[in-house]
């Protein structure tokens, strides 16, 4: 009982040990992955921040585990290694599927956003549409993040020439966002609403939702949007007739702002456009500065896009090997805890097996001392016995010896004769006495023996008679009736035992020699 209590409070230890150590692992994890998204410009720190982190991915809770994937994820994806990014976004969905959350819709985004920017809009489509039904069955789906859902299947829409459904899908984003009030998304809708309103013609409409868009950014200084939605206005104007002093202002603002804040892209697209606005007005001189500014952030984008070519094939590159290590690590681990259970097994199979071979051992010592005890009790049967079949002989002796000498006979030779025989009873009678308790003395109990001459070896053999005798519990008047000593010689032999054997008056000899 003691053991399974034992084994039991050190089972509650490893459970409280593991919970600790469980906690602390997930604070630790949640601070890198704060890290993590306070250094989204720098690719090296981010990435050792993950690394870090993944170290922990089999101590940490699934919750924890599921956001540091999702941020994993984002962080590669915004590298481009959009493979990476998958493996991370599928792990996190996957914990998602177990818990059968219906939380998991931002996952699905993000890996249809991987699918999209890779060229593949037919498994873009499946994870948003998935991401969408999700979503919506959700209780609280009133969330940006989920919004965003909408306005990218929109974008696919339009890109298949499916501009009703975009439509749809824009205005559902614009709606949802006004009534979260978020106006970046809004910016985003009336953009991208606009965009289809040029696919259809709509040049009008498309002026109107793009003012109201720049109304917005102007009303949050938002100066990228601002000056994205200049070079797209201006581009509407720039294809009109009679409105090219419009296409002028907005692109030329749109450019000024995107050289003052750097915004390298914008910068190009409003150059580009500006290049077609001037070449209309036979400006070659501006049309060519334009053009060679044009030029120079196209072959800065191509480096730019190069260079993050490159740091994407390291990333993968590094990655690859820091799976490559993890797994080699994984079935290191896998080895030893397998050797673990082998010898775990070999071990519980040798404890099983000494463990029948103690029971063997004791069930088979168990039936010997049951034989020798049947055997005892058998002996001491006879012995007693004998000692009343002696005690009988004895008797029958002295009666027998006492009628003999009452005889009075006349003659001197039937004496003589009488007297012979008389004698003979006596030596008879003590021989068969001595050989025959002897012989039962030492068949009935060799241990005892054995065991009280090593603990006693000054006994003489009459004493070590008389402890067989009491041993048996006899009285001295039945000691006296088989040995032919008289009851005094009986009680003088008993006090010199006691002495030999070291025993106080008060203590039993019978007692003592049982034990034995």
């Amino acid at each position: 009982m003691r053991n399974v209590l034992a084994v039991f409070f050190i089972f509650l230890n490893v459970c409280f040990y593991a919970q600790d150590s469980q906690k602390n692992s997930d604070a630790y994890v949640k601070r890198l992955i704060n890290l993590i998204r306070g250094n989204n410009n720098n690719r090296i720190k981010s990435m050792s921040y993950i690394q870090e982190a993944l170290r922990f991915e089999k101590e940490i809770a699934d919750s924890t585990r599921v956001e540091l994937y999702v941020t994993a994820g984002n962080c590669y994806k915004d590298q481009e290694s959009y493979y990476l990014a998958l493996s991370y976004y599928y792990k996190a969905l996957e914990i998602k599927n177990e818990k059968k959350s219906n939380r998991s819709f931002s996952i699905l985004n993000n890996i249809g956003g991987c699918y999209y920017f890779m060229g593949n809009y037919k498994k873009a489509r499946h994870f948003w549409e998935l991401a969408l039904k999700k979503f919506e069955s959700n209780k609280a789906s009133q969330n940006v993040e989920g919004s965003l859902i909408y306005n990218n299947l929109a974008v696919l829409e339009k890109e298949h020439g499916n501009y009703a459904r975009a439509l749809e899908m824009l205005k559902e984003f614009k709606k949802r966002n006004e009534i979260l009030k978020d106006t970046f998304n809004i910016i985003i809708a009336y953009e991208n609403i606009a965009g289809v309103n040029v696919k259809l013609k709509e040049s009008d409409l498309a002026i109107s939702n793009l003012s109201e868009g720049i109304r917005l950014a102007k009303k949050i200084r938002s100066d990228y949007d601002q000056a994205s939605l200049y070079t797209d206005i201006g581009n509407v104007y720039l294809s009109q007739p009679g409105r090219k002093d419009s296409a002028y202002y907005y692109l030329s603002n749109a450019f000024n702002i995107a050289n003052r804040s750097d915004f390298s892209d914008i910068k190009l697209a409003s150059s580009e456009k500006l290049v077609s606005y001037f070449e209309k007005q036979n400006d070659y001189k501006n049309a060519l500065y334009y053009l060679h500014i044009a030029k120079s952030l196209s072959e800065a984008t191509i480096n730019k896009e190069n260079a993050k070519k490159v740091s994407r094939l390291e990333s993968e590159f590094e990655e690859k090997n820091k799976q490559k290590e993890l797994l080699q690590q994984q079935k290191r681990r896998e080895r030893y805890f397998i050797s673990g259970i082998v010898l775990l097994l070999l071990f519980s199979v040798i404890v099983f097996l000494m463990f029948k071979l103690q029971k063997s051992k004791s069930e088979k010592k168990a039936a010997e001392n049951k034989l020798l005890s049947k055997k005892l009790e058998e002996k001491n049967k006879e012995l007693a016995n004998n000692a009343v079949k002696m005690m009988q002989a004895s008797e029958i002796f002295q009666t027998t010896q006492k009628e003999l000498k009452e005889m009075d006979p006349k003659y001197e030779d039937d004496r003589k004769v009488i007297s012979r025989i008389i004698m003979d009873f006596k030596k008879g009678s003590q021989a068969l006495n001595n050989s025959e308790f002897d012989k039962l003395f030492i068949e009935t109990d060799e241990d005892f023996y054995k065991k009280l001459l090593e603990k006693f070896p000054s006994l003489t053999k009459n004493e070590l008679r008389l402890c067989v005798f009491l041993r048996q519990n006899l009285s001295s008047k039945e000691i006296s009736a088989i040995t032919k000593q008289s009851p005094h010689s009986i009680v003088v032999a008993r006090s010199r035992l006691r002495k030999k054997l070291g025993l106080e008056e008060s203590q039993s000899i019978s007692n003592f020699l049982i034990r034995f």
